[in-house]
């Protein structure tokens, strides 16, 4: 969430759009679905799903199926869908 908040003091016209992400990011996710995206699509290096599926000691089909809902949850949240 700190990458989301330096992105938007370097982009001031995009400060609104990180906002609702870190909201939705605190109050639309669980702790794994936060970890899951945080972790592939936040982080300044290209981490492999099935480190984070080692990391977060899930299951091959666990970890999909919350990486999903993770996804639904946010774009949801976000007014996406």
């Amino acid at each position: 969430m700190k990458r989301l908040t330096q992105m938007s003091r370097r982009f001031p016209e995009k400060s609104l759009t990180a906002k609702q992400m870190d909201r939705a990011l605190e109050n639309c996710l669980d702790e794994d679905e936060r970890s899951i995206l945080e972790k592939k699509y936040l982080s300044s290096r290209k981490i492999k799903d099935l480190e984070i599926m080692i990391e977060l000691g899930l299951k091959r089909d666990k970890f999909y199926q919350v990486k999903r809902q993770a996804i639904c949850n946010i774009a949801t949240a976000l007014g996406i869908i």
